[in-house]
């Protein structure tokens, strides 16, 4: 039984990020019911698509879709595609600005 904690939780896309005792993280989509932040969860080892984990301490089911699977770094629950890290305009000088 693998054990993970969630990290990040989006409830808005019904996303979550978890991190397994291995150190790496995951990105799962709940399919009803999103656990809460820091809840302790036991399931299946990480796999791309359906899994259902139990959380430790109440024994409450989640069913998810593991989307993307394995991560060193922690992903975003919400991806925007083109998101860069600076903000719009960030760099860009007004016209009349001094260079």
């Amino acid at each position: 039984m693998h054990k993970y904690r969630v990290v990040e939780r989006s409830a808005e896309e019904s996303r979550l990020t978890i991190r397994c005792s291995g150190g790496r993280y995951h990105l799962t989509r709940a399919l009803s019911v999103l656990p809460e932040v820091d809840a302790r969860l036991e399931g299946d080892k990480p796999h791309l698509g359906f899994g259902i984990l139990r959380c430790s301490k109440t024994g409450a089911a989640f069913r998810v879709i593991f989307e993307s699977i394995g991560n060193t770094a922690m992903p975003s629950p919400n991806p925007v595609p083109g998101a860069t890290d600076r903000a719009p305009g960030a760099g860009r000088r007004a016209p009349g600005d001094a260079a």
